[in-house]
């Protein structure tokens, strides 16, 4: 292989730029996929909890003693809690991490958790039943 001057010193710039480019866009493109799969966890972490609230105000409507299950499934990092303290117990909070990312307030009718707050991670199959708990009206829910 012959090179002349221009291509010996041309070579050391152009080896210096592609460096630069690689170290300016590398780092911005891997924060750019880390948001992505985020973002993809707590979408389908939403769907679910969706899921969830449609299964329960169809029990809701039908009346004491109705019951039905829902499966679902988070990744790893996903959580969704239903129920809890004051209007926490009428929503199903999403968290990711440690994160409340998102609330589904029971609304249309105001459905509410009757018992503990339910979390739930990975693959389950929930139950729901609903009850007249001394005058309260709601959902009970726990694995199945």
């Amino acid at each position: 292989m012959i090179l002349n001057k221009k291509g010996i010193v041309g070579f050391p710039l152009r080896l210096a730029v592609a460096s630069l480019i690689l170290a300016v866009f590398v780092p911005a493109a891997a924060g750019m996929i880390g948001d992505l799969e985020k973002d993809t966890s707590i979408s389908a972490a939403k769907t679910e909890a969706e899921r969830i609230s449609d299964t329960v105000k169809r029990i809701y409507y039908s009346g004491t003693g109705s019951k039905g299950t829902v499966d679902v499934s988070l990744v790893s990092g996903s959580c969704l809690v239903l129920g809890g303290e004051g209007s926490d117990s009428y929503c199903i909070t999403i968290l990711f991490g440690d994160v409340s990312v998102g609330k589904i307030y029971m609304q249309r009718p105001s459905v509410m958790f009757i018992g503990d707050p339910l979390q739930i991670t990975g693959s389950r199959t929930i139950s729901f039943v609903c009850v007249n708990d001394g005058g309260k009206y709601g959902v009970t829910a726990q694995y199945d």
